[in-house]
């Protein structure tokens, strides 16, 4: 039943609790990256599982969450509720010295573009290498939008696909950026933002700095 969890939560967001909502197997399939046949089928186990209600018409579909959809829901929301309920609003970090070869894919202008749409800002070609308790940081970004920049190709190469998390350097507005593949521990994060942070914040290796 809990493999479902994912479309409950696409169909409460947009039909909230008591509400219907009016789609089809494609839109849901577009939203979810899944398959549309893969929708429909989930669609139905979740109706025969008392998950949802379900009508269709020759117009698409029409959802909306049935009891049990919505016990499953309220379950989950108190068990997240336990584990995210020491939720930090900041961590402290330790600055390292990096390998230099973030500087190379952050210029990149299919990134720099993407960085401006999604972010908010141009990023400065390099990267902060900063030590930090990978819990912490768990619960720090937990409230956190997660920014998916995409994969893409040169004539000479493929860039992989980045995940980004809006921050505070010392209330300088940054974003961790987490390559597809990355060659740090998880307690290394990388750290990018519109200046150099270094200069900015006059850092040195081993400085401390605060993260938000």
């Amino acid at each position: 039943m809990y493999e479902h969890i994912e479309l409950l939560l696409q169909i409460a967001k947009k039909s909230k609790l008591f509400g219907t909502i009016k789609t089809s197997t494609l839109q849901i399939a577009k939203q979810t990256r899944m398959s549309q046949q893969t929708i429909s089928r989930k669609l139905r186990e979740m109706e025969k599982l008392c998950l949802i209600k379900r009508v269709a018409s020759p117009n698409g579909l029409t959802i909306s969450l049935d009891d049990e959809g919505r016990n499953i829901l309220q379950k989950n929301y108190q068990d997240l509720s336990k584990i995210f309920g020491s939720y930090k609003k900041e961590i402290e970090g330790t600055i390292k010295k990096g390998i230099g070869e973030g500087a190379y894919y952050v210029s990149q202008k299919n990134y720099q573009e993407q960085f401006k749409k999604f972010i908010g800002f141009k990023a400065y070609p390099g990267t902060l290498n900063i030590m930090i308790n990978k819990e912490e940081l768990m619960l720090l970004i937990s409230n956190s939008d997660k920014i998916i920049i995409k994969s893409f190709k040169t004539k000479e190469r493929s860039f992989g696909s980045l995940t980004c998390y809006k921050i505070k350097v010392n209330n300088v507005d940054s974003a961790i950026v987490i390559p597809e593949r990355t060659r740090h521990d998880e307690d290394m994060i990388e750290v990018i933002a519109e200046v150099n942070l270094r200069n900015k914040l006059s850092l040195k290796d081993e400085d401390k700095v605060i993260i938000r």
